[in-house]
């Protein structure tokens, strides 16, 4: 984990960051906000050294295996119920063919 904020603002807001590897890629995600600048100036003098701390307080709780995340659930969404197994959102680009049921015209020779 690593602390990240944005070092031209003028306020700027800290986070944790956690590098997370995709195949050959990795990407970063916001695992949790520790607060804007102005808002940590109330706890304390030096801001980037709070967040620092609060950076160096939560990996070793992750290697403690004793970290806390809160996550927000919508009880009143409902889910479409199916029996199948893959998700539904995988049937959204499957290229050519249902687009032209939609336009009415028929597919090029070239694709049948």
């Amino acid at each position: 984990m690593k602390l990240n904020y944005d070092r031209k603002s003028k306020d700027p807001t800290y986070f944790i960051q956690q590098g997370i590897r995709n195949g050959k890629k990795v990407t970063t995600k916001n695992i949790k906000r520790i607060g804007k600048h102005s808002e940590l100036l109330a706890i304390t003098d030096d801001p980037l050294a709070y967040a620092k701390e609060q950076v160096r307080l939560f990996n070793e709780q992750v290697k403690e295996g004793k970290v806390e995340i809160q996550f927000k659930i919508d009880f009143e969404e409902k889910l479409v119920a199916s029996g199948n197994i893959t998700s539904k959102s995988q049937l959204k680009n499957i290229g050519y063919f249902p687009r032209c049921w939609q336009t009415g015209r028929s597919p090029s020779p070239a694709m049948t």
